[in-house]
């Protein structure tokens, strides 16, 4: 039985994980650099969140209308700090992103303060399957996940801007000679990327219980080893990346060392990166 809930709650922290990886390796795919900022999405996600459902709104409208919010605060930010920066190579825009990480963080630290904060989630009885006690959290969290997935695959196979953002990501300069408007496509792709780490947050919150100003920052790590696992710029290997490294962190932690979660992480990435240098969707090395 012990088996079976260490399954649900590291299925739980998979699809947290692998939304996260998603919005993550999404913008990668397109823009060719890796967001060190990308965690700052998931905190604000959590912090606005936090503050809307304090004013009054339903924790579910009130998650929505938050990840609206950090969706439009990527695509300005973007604009301000990345956009100008996209023909002077990587190391300005990764150096760049780096800033804006620390910057953000101690503007909620400013502002929230210091100390973490509980998460409005009401409380819910477990649900008993066969002697088997699930928390209905884990539930949400997993179906939330799960229809999150759902629609990036959706948007990405079955929409034309999706189209249009694997054809920007596979060739950027045939796109344009196709009549590709890459600044709208790059303007999308920032948006989705930040409005769904901003769902990632939500969802690390209710796993956590808490939320603080460095949440995101701390977990960015993890992230970064579902995005490696499944191999960098794959939203579908981002997805069975994120999954199995919340498998193994939860596994771990119950059978071995419940300090040592975030190691058991790395080492399912060390192990399978040995074996294929590109991750598990990324092709041979």
């Amino acid at each position: 039985m012990i088996f079976i809930q260490t399954l649900v709650f590291g299925l739980a922290l998979g699809g947290v994980i692998a939304v996260s990886a998603v919005g993550l390796t999404l913008a990668y795919g397109v823009t060719r650099f890796i967001n060190f900022a990308f965690g700052e999405f998931l905190t604000l996600g959590a912090f606005f969140c936090l503050m809307l459902a304090g004013m009054g709104l339903p924790l579910v409208w009130a998650g929505l209308l938050a990840a609206l919010i950090v969706g439009v605060l990527g695509v300005l930010l973007a604009r301000a700090f990345y956009d100008p920066l996209m023909s002077r190579g990587l190391l300005p825009l990764l150096v760049t992103s780096v800033g804006i990480a620390f910057v953000v963080q101690n503007l909620v630290r400013m502002i929230a303060g210091s100390n973490p904060f509980r998460f409005p989630l009401p409380l819910m009885r477990p649900i008993d399957i066969a002697g088997i006690f699930v928390p209905r959290e884990q539930l949400i969290i997993l179906g939330v996940a799960l229809a999150a997935m759902l629609a990036v695959h959706l948007l990405l196979r079955f929409t034309m801007l999706g189209k249009k953002m694997r054809a920007v990501a596979d060739d950027p300069a045939l796109a344009r000679v196709a009549g590709i408007s890459s600044r709208r496509v790059l303007d999308a792709t920032w948006f989705v990327s930040a409005l769904i780490g901003a769902l990632g947050g939500i969802l690390l919150a209710i796993t956590q219980i808490t939320v603080a100003p460095q949440m995101g920052w701390h977990f960015l790590l993890v992230v970064f080893a579902a995005v490696l696992l499944g191999g960098i710029g794959s939203p579908y290997g981002a997805m069975i990346g994120g999954l199995l490294i919340g498998l193994a962190m939860e596994l771990g932690a119950t059978y071995i060392a419940a300090n040592y979660s975030y190691a058991f992480a790395f080492v399912v990435l060390i192990a399978v990166l040995i074996l294929r240098p590109r991750g598990l969707l990324g092709g041979r090395g």
